[in-house]
């Protein structure tokens, strides 16, 4: 073909390259310049094979952009045809050559009919004029034209960049049907519907749910997973779901699967283990993360590729709109703060999205469709919101700060906006939990505490008092029995979780499980007026847990994790009186220590909770109780002779003891259809002191909105 420009017709699709516009079906379609320059050169090649290098080099030149800037001009053509990845009638994907135009192309020389009239031009008569007076004229024009432009492309550019502030002109709730949600999770949408998971895969079991984006009744899709944990993405073309089955193993991590839309069966990709992953801009690739290392990998789990080490566990990777970068965010090590992390697409350039930000613990961030707002949510104490980043650039100011783009009451959270960015779906949360009762003999569960939002709790040696953890502002309070004489003993920043009763009935030992830095041990006294002091130096990096009092009241059992994971945890005893710490004999690898209440035994778990064991202080031998798919929340009887605990199995949850004496396990009570918190200081059990069962039942509302947005 000449250079000339062209019509391309196939199809009921019509380009025209000279007016660089695309017409389907009658009518005409905008297309980004670069995904233009990449049809044109399709079109003038058809059924040839265009090698991925060519391509970049004719369209994008010495720009130094990655095969991702390739890819995503691919998916966008793909999307404007009506084409297929799996299924390609127009554009074939050659694996990690390049790509071929299938269909036939007819094409027409759009200057031809101008030549035609140039000829006949002649036929016409001429008018004599001054040619040097007509060279003035035409350069005081071009000047004055030249000038006009210079000002209206100012005036164009400090529009287009001039800061624009997104507001929530109204709100509308999606979903009402009670079922629990993680809140930091986003809903994900093909433009009809919005799928998110909903349940617990311990508890009452969890599914895909769908729900239209205009709200409704909520359904679920028909799939034979069955430990759904969490909807990670949606494909870029709409046709499928990547989610995270199965009982995590090591990191948060899980098996990837891929549930096609709007049915049908759903196949693992490979055998990965992933924290969390996304689909690539083309649909074709994965970006997932093992543990610190990002990597890159096919659809099938074939050929993973490593793309970069991170600071931290890895959550949420996701490509910018024009694939240029990767934006994550990261939990540091033990429960240190979350922060959003960015590089470039390769990999290069690693560094903090907001290093000098005065809010604190960011995560779960997505862009706007058009690439000009990121929209994260952000927590500092107890408030949480969704902040809005914008990504242009004024040529005067730079880029903005974030600002809030929504607070309130409810905690909102999971931002995810829609295809046409018109709208923001949020997660809202209002947690609140309550303490039920189970009586094994009378085979019921009744309130307890009233109305109390609370949880866990333990009773004074004397049976007088009681400390418990209010939820989920999770300060430690203490009160009679009957809740009369109340006090608050810690607050904000403190995180108190897992309070524990002296023998003496004077002190409090506690865990602070705040996410910005290690988790520690602290004591508080019962008559407060004190603050809490912690057991082991404020320096120290290790994650501590899980402490316990030895019956004379001088020392504390706990289990103690190196810094950001490295080493395997332990379980120690410190002396309180002399500051002697001493590693348990045999405890690597071991979590959750609780002493019996002669002193004996310590009962712990396997990390993971695969085991529960026993270790006889007097031998120093460990015994293996009970083994299982993942035990926790381990508590002795008053009188010693059982271990209780939550049992997770098959997808369900139970509270079971097992007898010391012969380690016979017992089911206690099923939690299957027993509203369950998708929060891990919200599943906790525990006992009465006259035998009975304590769980936490969920009674919060979470529930899907949606954010109408006005861009001025």
């Amino acid at each position: 073909m000449s250079g000339k420009p062209f019509i391309f017709r196939f199809a009921d699709i019509e380009v025209r390259e000279r007016e660089f516009c695309l017409i389907r079906s009658g009518e005409a379609i905008p297309v980004e310049p670069k995904a233009f320059r990449v049809l044109l050169i399709l079109l003038r090649n058809p059924e040839k094979l265009i090698p991925k290098d060519e391509l970049l080099q004719a369209v994008w030149g010495d720009t130094a952009v990655t095969e991702n800037s390739l890819a995503r001009s691919v998916a966008l053509l793909r999307r404007l045809l009506g084409d297929e990845t799996r299924n390609p009638r127009y554009i074939e994907t050659v694996a990690t050559v390049g790509y071929r135009f299938l269909c036939t192309v007819e094409a027409t020389e759009e200057g031809s009919r101008e030549v035609a009239m140039a000829e006949l031009a002649p036929a016409f008569p001429s008018q004599s004029v001054n040619t040097v007076t007509h060279r003035k004229v035409a350069w005081r024009r071009g000047v004055l034209f030249a000038a006009l432009a210079a000002l209206f492309l100012i005036a164009w550019v400090v529009w287009y960049t001039r800061p624009r502030t997104i507001t929530v002109t109204n709100i509308t709730q999606i979903t009402n049907d009670r079922k629990a949600k993680i809140p930091f999770i986003a809903p994900h949408t093909d433009g009809v519907r919005l799928y998110l998971v909903e349940g617990m895969p311990f508890n009452s079991g969890s599914g895909i749910a769908q729900i239209s984006v205009t709200g409704g009744e909520t359904t679920f899709i028909d799939t034979t997973l069955r430990e759904v944990l969490v909807v990670m993405d949606i494909s870029p073309d709409r046709s499928k779901l990547l989610v995270h089955n199965g009982v995590a193993i090591k990191g948060l991590s899980g098996e990837l699967w891929i549930q096609p839309l709007p049915a049908g069966s759903p196949f693992r990709v490979g055998n990965l283990l992933a924290s969390s992953a996304s689909f690539t801009p083309d649909s074709a690739h994965i970006l997932y993360g093992e543990g610190r290392v990002l990597k890159i990998v096919n659809l099938d789990g074939s050929d993973p590729r490593p793309l970069a080490n991170l600071p931290g566990l890895i959550r949420s990777p996701r490509f910018s709109p024009d694939g240029r970068l990767i934006r994550f965010w990261s939990i540091q090590p033990q429960g240190t703060a979350r922060s959003i992390w960015e590089m470039n697409a390769d990999g290069s350039h690693l560094h903090l999205l907001l290093p000098n930000w005065k809010e604190s613990d960011e995560c779960c961030g997505i862009w706007s469709p058009d690439g000009d707002d990121y929209f994260f949510q952000a927590r500092q104490g107890n408030e949480q919101s969704v902040w809005v980043l914008p990504e242009r650039r004024s040529i005067f100011r730079g880029r903005r700060e974030p600002y809030r783009l929504i607070s309130g009451p409810i905690h909102f959270g999971g931002p995810s906006p829609s295809l046409d960015g018109k709208r923001l779906f949020v997660v809202g949360d209002e947690a609140r939990a309550e303490l039920f009762r189970f009586d094994p003999n009378a085979r019921r569960v009744d309130s307890y505490l009233g109305s109390l939002s609370a949880g866990p709790v333990d009773f004074s040696p004397d049976g007088k008092w009681i400390a418990y953890v209010s939820y989920p502002d999770q300060t430690l309070w203490r009160s009679r029995l009957d809740l009369t004489e109340k006090m608050q003993l810690t607050f904000p920043p403190v995180k108190a979780y897992g309070p524990r009763w002296s023998p003496d009935s004077s002190r409090i030992v506690f865990d602070d499980v705040q996410i910005h830095k290690p988790w520690t041990i602290s004591v508080i006294s019962a008559a407060g007026g004190d603050l809490p002091k912690p057991i082991l130096p404020a320096n120290s990096s290790d994650a501590e847990g899980d402490p316990t009092w030895t019956p004379d009241g001088k020392s504390i059992i706990f289990f103690k994790a190196a810094a950001a994971g490295e080493g395997l945890s332990a379980i120690y005893r410190l002396n309180l009186e002399t500051g002697d710490l001493i590693r348990i004999p045999g405890s690597e690898g071991f979590t959750s220590p609780r002493l019996s209440p002669d002193g004996r035994y310590i009962a712990a778990l396997k990390v993971g909770g695969k085991a529960l064991m026993l270790f006889d202080q007097g031998t120093n031998q460990w015994s293996t109780l009970a083994e299982g798919e993942a035990f926790g929340y381990n508590e002795w009887s008053r009188d010693g002779k059982f271990i209780y605990a939550r049992s997770n199995q098959g997808g369900s949850a139970d509270v079971v003891r097992v007898r010391i004496k012969d380690h016979i396990l017992e089911h206690i009570l099923s939690l299957k259809d027993f509203p369950a918190l998708v929060d891990p200081f919200a599943n906790w059990i525990g006992l009465t002191p006259d035998g009975g069962v304590l769980p936490m039942r969920d009674r919060s509302v979470q529930e899907i909105y949606a954010l109408d947005l006005d861009k001025k």
